[in-house]
């Protein structure tokens, strides 16, 4: 049979079976096999493109890595590969869904509980809509496995999807599998596009912004959205100068597949923005134990986190930033209302009750840093209200609600406090 091998390669594949050596090889060893006739059959459906029968591992070597979907138009693959450093809540979510619209996915995670599971069982998707429900299979590394991707052909995306602390390690992780004309990008809370710049430079760094998608990793490859798809901005991507390039159109695209994603102009702004609401749900949701809605249905804690939100914006604007609209509260209402004007505080009262009745988001969704505190993990409240308290000492501006609930949080992550919502009653609206 290793005669009929060569046989076949005279006839006009000698060249290719040399450009992938270990293919040849490979079925060659399948064809000494008894039943000779059936691996042979086998081995070459499995080593041939459909479209082009040449050997797959010869379009690796040209940068496509998987028999990927065709552009009619350009003849281009429309497959992408994306490198994603974490399979949590956001990582995951975004790789199932890019996964399951064709492009070359592989996630890491340093989790290997949930690296087995995904391996498993796929990794499980469900939201607000029976129709948002599917189980998608997803490559998936354990850290200590990335080296591997050495021999592999570069990425066109890196996603840094890890908890703001470990933002360092997880770009300097990924970028050596980046291809030349690759980007990589934040997909986290905070404000990390700094540090990925430090490491990737800022040529090749662009931003994500998760706005609007709230999911949780309840378990092991199975992650849960709480809040509805398809709201405009519910991703937003940008230059860290804001130009309008043709790049973050491509990734606008990309992400499309996984939600409503906008093309923003002004990142630093839409961080800032995001970083409000942050600072105004997860770190009261960790202060105080309650679950994303009943932050609002509870009158003290409501007003807590309103002063929290408003002091945000108020560092913001000092900053010189634009904040905009936050969970559909005008910046203006928010920021009176934190200092106490009575018509902004019943207009946004109104607004956060509403969106406890009216889907805006499920009664189970609790905060990311309200999950970690009850899952006695590490917080990012540093990144968080600690970048508000940060802001508000460098341009003189006043924070006390936000320096608060940055120490009640850090006492609970060192034992010292117990999450309760009389820990923010101290915290209300009003001047100051």
């Amino acid at each position: 049979m290793p005669g009929l091998l060569l046989k076949r390669e005279r006839k006009g594949e000698r060249r290719r079976a040399v450009a992938a050596p270990r293919t040849t090889l490979v079925y060659g060893v399948i064809f000494l096999i008894p039943y000779r006739k059936i691996g042979f059959m086998l081995g070459v459906k499995r080593a041939l493109c459909p479209e082009r029968g040449f050997p797959l591992v010869q379009r690796r070597e040209r940068g496509a890595a998987i028999a990927g979907r065709r552009n009619r138009k350009t003849g281009m693959s429309d497959t992408r590969r994306v490198l994603i450093a974490g399979a949590g809540a956001v990582g995951g979510y975004i790789g199932a869904h890019l996964a399951r619209a064709g492009h070359a996915v592989t996630l890491i995670d340093p989790w290997w509980e949930n690296v087995a599971a995904i391996r498993a069982r796929s990794l499980s998707i469900t939201g607000i809509t029976a129709e948002e429900a599917f189980t998608q299979p997803v490559r998936v590394l354990g850290v200590g496995e990335a080296q591997s991707l050495v021999r592999e052909a570069p990425f066109d995306y890196a996603f840094v999807a890890m908890k703001s602390y470990d933002t360092r390690w997880a770009a300097e992780l990924v970028l050596p599998y980046l291809g030349p004309d690759g980007v990589i990008a934040s997909a986290q809370n905070g404000i990390n596009d700094p540090t990925i710049a430090a490491v990737a430079g800022p040529e090749r760094t662009v931003g994500i912004v998760v706005a609007g998608i709230a999911a949780e990793l309840f378990e092991p490859a199975r992650i849960r959205r709480a809040v509805p798809r398809g709201r405009p901005g519910n991703l937003e991507v940008g230059e860290l100068d804001g130009r309008l390039t043709e790049r973050v159109a491509a990734l606008a695209g990309l992400l499309n597949a996984v939600d409503s994603t906008l093309v923003t102009t002004d990142l630093p702004s839409r961080r800032w923005t995001k970083l409000v609401v942050n600072a105004m749900r997860n770190a009261v949701s960790a202060a105080t134990g309650l679950s994303g809605n009943d932050i609002t249905r509870v009158d003290a804690v409501r007003r807590a986190a309103i002063r929290i939100g408003g002091e945000a914006i108020r560092v913001g604007r000092a900053k010189g930033l634009t904040v905009g609209r936050v969970t559909g509260i005008d910046p203006d209402d928010l920021q009176g209302a934190a200092e106490g004007n009575p018509e902004r505080l019943a207009r946004v009262e109104a607004i956060m009750l509403t969106g406890t009745r009216d889907g805006t988001r499920l009664d189970f969704q609790r905060p990311s840093m309200g999950q970690d505190v009850l899952r006695r993990r590490r917080t990012e409240i540093d990144h968080i209200n600690g970048l508000v308290v940060a802001g508000a000492e460098a341009t003189g501006t006043a924070a006390s609600g936000n320096r608060t609930v940055l120490d009640i949080v850090r006492a609970i992550e060192r034992g010292r406090l117990t999450p309760a919502p009389d820990l923010l009653a101290g915290v209300g609206v009003g001047p100051g």
